[in-house]
């Protein structure tokens, strides 16, 4: 039962992070990049496409949409058709109170004026319901799916947070595929998985544009033996054993700096990071004056930017980067030396002798003990000492042996095929 447990538990998360996914791209397919002070309405709308979603199931099940409503049950006496009328009455509404809402997401300037502008745009939350509704709920039955197969392979997922406009993905999946290829991992080009696109394509029937389609249809996967990359327009997902997972994203978070994908979610972050790419682009045309003025007036901004801590992190890094590689004579990371893929080298160099490391201050650590224990009571400094010294020894050690045991078996087998 526990193992069970533990199961539905790992899948009840696999599928949070999807459908995280699912509806991050679905609203900016659908409203644009929305700024911080207005995330509130972006939770609104797709609190609101669930409930739809469950009101619609009402009408035909009025029992079971009050139950997932209310969570009461409905007394017998009550007569259902009532139920069945307000729940076709939410289905009416709802769609509309989201178009209504959607126009509070956009900047003041953006918003439409005029009666008839007002009522187109409430309008198109009828579409943009049923495209977030269907999308939500095909991802709720395809993410234990997936999540299933990756178990099977014994891999794990890591998720690093993007955003792709349509005329940038092929010249953000081509820089990731150049980056993984640097760092030791050649992949091949490919279609993501049917489960994968199909929800988008269906939110795409429902949104503005062509072009949105035209991603959905090019959802593209990197593939190895060993390792999975899937670029969304929304997130990147990088499937494989744990410490191969691992290095791949030390390597695309190392390189995707200055590709023209965003890092950051928020409308005010993802200016920073403009202004940072054209400081990129305009290198060579600016004085090293200029450049050094314009990053101190980032680094000032930055200390004022009200964003989420990971955001702020992610606009630190990118601005460290930045300097250095301008210090380096304008040379991209790509260009210069590989520091993920030397970290990862140098730690499967040293697992092999981390344990006999441990194991040799482990027996150091015991004899100390010993002795203090043996050591007259007239002599307390030297129990102290020991002790001290044990301690240390121990918080050294237990990290050593903690990681070889997990990554000592496959170094040692790397370490054999390359002899």
């Amino acid at each position: 039962m526990a193992i069970i447990q533990a199961l539905i538990a790992m899948l009840t998360r696999s599928a949070g992070k999807l459908l995280n996914t699912a509806f991050s791209w679905a609203t900016i397919l659908l409203f644009g990049r929305v700024s911080q002070d207005r995330q509130i309405y972006v939770s609104l709308i797709a609190f609101g496409s669930v409930i739809w979603l469950i009101v619609l199931a009402g009408v035909a099940f009025p029992s079971v949409a009050t139950f997932l409503l209310s969570f009461v049950t409905l007394p017998k006496w009550i007569d259902k058709t009532w139920i069945r009328l307000a729940m076709l009455a939410a289905v009416v509404v709802i769609p509309a109170v989201i178009g209504a809402v959607s126009i509070l997401m956009l900047d003041k300037a953006k918003r439409p004026r005029g009666a008839a502008a007002v009522a187109t745009a409430v309008l198109k939350g009828y579409p943009y319901t049923v495209g977030l509704a269907l999308t939500l709920a095909m991802m709720t039955v395809f993410a234990p799916i997936l999540k299933v197969r990756t178990l099977a392979k014994r891999w794990t997922t890591e998720h690093v947070p993007v955003i792709v406009e349509p005329r940038d993905y092929e010249a953000v999946v081509e820089s990731v595929r150049a980056a993984l290829a640097e760092g030791g991992f050649e992949t091949t080009r490919g279609r993501a998985s049917w489960l994968l696109r199909a929800p988008t394509k269906v939110l795409t029937l429902f949104a503005r544009g062509a072009v949105a389609g035209l991603v959905a249809d090019r959802i593209t996967a990197l593939r190895s033996k060993d390792l999975e990359v899937v670029l969304h327009p929304a997130d990147l997902v990088i499937s494989g054993r744990e410490a191969t997972a691992a290095r791949a994203r030390a390597i695309i978070a190392e390189h995707v700096v200055f590709t023209p994908a965003y890092l950051t979610w928020d409308k005010e972050a993802n200016e920073l990071e403009d202004r940072l790419r054209a400081i990129w682009r305009a290198r060579d045309a600016r004085s090293s004056a200029d450049v050094r003025a314009e990053l101190k007036a980032i680094g000032a901004r930055l200390r004022e930017l009200e964003v989420p801590y990971e955001e702020w992190e992610v606009l630190f890094r990118q601005l460290l980067v930045l300097e250095r590689a301008l210090r380096e004579g304008g040379r991209s990371v790509s260009a210069g030396p590989d520091w993920a893929a030397t970290l990862g080298a140098g730690v499967a160099i040293a697992a092999p002798h981390a344990e006999k490391i441990a194991d040799a201050v482990g027996e150091t650590v015991k004899e100390l003990r010993e002795t203090a224990h043996r050591a007259p009571r007239t002599v307390p400094v030297l129990s102290a000492v020991a002790a001290a010294v044990a301690a240390l020894a121990a918080f050294v050690a237990l990290p050593w042996r903690r990681r070889t045991r997990h990554g000592g078996g496959e170094s040692t087998r790397r370490s054999r095929r390359a002899a």
